[in-house]
């Protein structure tokens, strides 16, 4: 039992963030002969809702040795506060280079010890929030800089594409995939290249998360209706790989969600691959005024179908309210 503690710690942990300090991060002389290799740097990540509790510790230990260990500010967005058309919770890491690569590396080697599900294939997967207007500096002109990136690191770059971005949201998704050094390297590679695009700290300081407020996580198997004071409930049943969620609209959101002659509907179904249907006029939930809005297909496709009505439904209450 007792506190958690993590390898390495101590001097030993001073000593090797100073060497990873050196290996990751490039080294690049300034004009003044000034040494400019530990800059300071902002990131995103993306963790599974499921993983958050693990970086979290028992009443917070592991995230209070985390930043103490390595110097980093460490923040984790709220438990219902997630990354538009995903489960996932956003971690932001503030701090030196070095200090945000240590603290990354304890954070993968946390995660990957307690099996929380950020693997692909043999390789763990970092997922980084990067705002659209600065993409162009990890992509470089025709991918040149994303191609030098990955061949410098040997890890697998991907950067989610600005078509498949979610309405009303100004940020993609760069994936970094492959042994844990490979990543590192990479980070720092990226981290670099957001650290001169002056724009860069003004537009991750920006909020990046909706709040789930419908309780809509897509859960496997059956799942009952959630407690009493959500205004939405849902079930899902899974089969096949094919995910159906019901949920409870009030009837005077409905043409919200549908939109002019059924645009807005039809865009969603469009954009998510997710079939929507609802239930007639007056074909109510038993004992409420909220008609069926059935969701099915994949689990991703229905969880971003999920996060758009969400949108239209967080506008079409304020205009009610």
């Amino acid at each position: 039992g007792g506190k958690e503690t993590f390898q390495p710690r101590g001097p030993f942990m001073v000593k090797w963030c100073e060497l990873l300090g050196k290996k990751m991060a490039l080294q690049s002389e300034s004009t003044d002969g000034q040494d400019e290799e530990d800059f300071s740097i902002t990131l995103k990540l993306l963790v599974p809702g499921s993983a958050a509790g693990s970086i979290i510790g028992k009443g917070g230990a592991t995230i209070n040795e985390i930043q103490t260990q390595t110097g980093t500010r460490i923040q984790l967005s709220r438990n219902d506060e997630v990354f538009p058309g995903t489960s996932d919770r956003i971690v932001t890491l503030g701090g030196t280079i070095t200090s945000v690569l240590c603290a990354l590396h304890l954070i993968i080697s946390k995660l990957l010890r307690d099996g929380a599900g950020i693997l692909v294939g043999h390789d763990p997967r970092l997922n980084l929030v990067i705002p659209n207007a600065s993409c162009g500096c990890i992509l470089g002109k025709g991918g040149l800089t994303i191609r030098n990136f990955a061949e410098d690191s040997r890890a697998d770059i991907k950067l989610s594409s600005q078509g498949g971005m979610l309405p009303g949201v100004s940020e993609r998704i760069l994936s970094i995939a492959g042994p844990i050094d490979c990543i590192l390297r990479a980070v720092a590679l990226v981290a670099t290249a957001l650290s001169d695009d002056p724009g860069y700290e003004a537009l991750v300081a920006r909020k990046s998360t909706y709040t789930n407020f419908t309780g809509g996580t897509v859960m496997k198997g059956h799942c009952s209706p959630r407690m009493k004071n959500e205004r939405y409930t849902l079930e899902c049943h899974r089969g096949d790989g094919c995910v159906s969620v019901v949920i409870a609209l009030p009837d005077e959101h409905i043409g919200a969600v549908l939109g002019k002659s059924g645009r807005t509907i039809s865009e969603i179904q469009v954009v998510t691959g997710a079939h929507i249907k609802i239930s007639d006029r007056g074909d109510f939930l038993e004992g409420t005024t909220n008609r069926k809005v059935t969701l099915t297909g994949t689990a991703d496709s229905v969880r971003m179908a999920q996060a758009l009505l969400q949108q239209k439904l967080i506008a079409s209450t304020q205009l009610h309210s």
